[in-house]
């Protein structure tokens, strides 16, 4: 994997900003990639909101395992974490959500704050933030992409009567872990210029296999047979045309192609990591 420590300068300056906004905000609302909960925390975020009330919402958790998320819900439960699943295909959550959020507005109306409830979405980049605001406020108040780090300035938006929310850049620990690297790349919150897209590649597709989950990709590409992870990704790459001029298989391609996949959750609900255990 490349350079694993890295820290871009923009980085590093909403990290800085981030800690001047968090004093006049009410709540900190972490997102986190519900696939990937541990990996998708950042440690600096966790540490700077220590002392703020907190909600972890589970993103994206339309992707990860039913049974999984709600261990994860649990494990924050234990830790004395409020937490909620979310995503945007489910208006149920959002509801939820936007409850959790009126309560909150409630208790405090009845205080003797005057002002309106102040809260902060924060994660890393590509966990979701800008399509989860929009998504609340039914319509399309910051943009929005594909790519890592797409948000870049900082901005209130009125969420509710009552309630502000300030956007916020997707921010990355200045130092990744090794164990969290291939979870971060998989569902693609680090640039494509910093990851080994074919080791990745290979090992979502060792993940799948160590779990007896090949089925769930043979239901993606139609033909594809049981293998080790290599002739897997081979196998994808003919199946779906990802040839070089002189005929052999374009590995990259088909790296990108599955990965791709993945994170569309056009290889079905497939959680990366499990709670620790007690």
């Amino acid at each position: 994997m490349r350079d694993t420590q890295w820290y871009p300068g923009t980085m590093s300056r909403a990290l800085s900003r981030l800690q001047e906004d968090l004093r006049v905000v009410d709540l900190v609302v972490e997102l986190i990639d519900a696939r990937a909960p541990a990996s998708s925390r950042n440690p600096e975020l966790v540490r700077l909101s220590k002392n703020k009330q907190r909600l972890t919402l589970l993103h994206k958790a339309d992707r990860g395992e039913e049974a999984v998320n709600s261990r994860w819900l649990l494990y924050f439960q234990k830790q004395g974490l409020p937490a909620m699943l979310s995503s945007v295909q489910t208006p149920r959550s959002l509801n939820s959500f936007l409850g959790y959020l009126k309560t909150q507005e409630r208790r405090r109306s009845g205080s003797r704050f005057k002002r309106p409830l102040r809260l902060v979405i924060v994660g890393i980049p590509n966990v979701g933030k800008s399509t989860l605001i929009n998504s609340l406020v039914r319509r399309a108040v910051t943009r929005t992409g594909d790519q890592p780090g797409v948000t870049r300035g900082r901005q209130w938006v009125r969420l509710l009567p009552g309630v502000e929310l300030l956007d916020t850049p997707g921010v990355l620990p200045p130092v990744l872990l090794p164990e969290t690297v291939f979870p971060l790349a998989a569902i693609g919150a680090l640039p494509p210029g910093r990851i080994d897209r074919q080791q990745t590649a290979l090992w979502l597709l060792d993940h799948y296999l160590e779990r007896d989950e090949e089925a769930r990709l043979m239901q993606c590409y139609d033909g594809l047979h049981k293998a080790a992870p290599a002739a897997m990704l081979e196998q994808i790459g003919m199946l779906r045309g990802c040839l070089l001029p002189e005929g052999k298989i374009d590995l990259e391609r088909a790296a990108v192609l599955l990965l791709r996949d993945y994170q569309a959750g056009a290889l079905g609900r497939f959680s990366l990591e499990e709670p620790p255990q007690p």
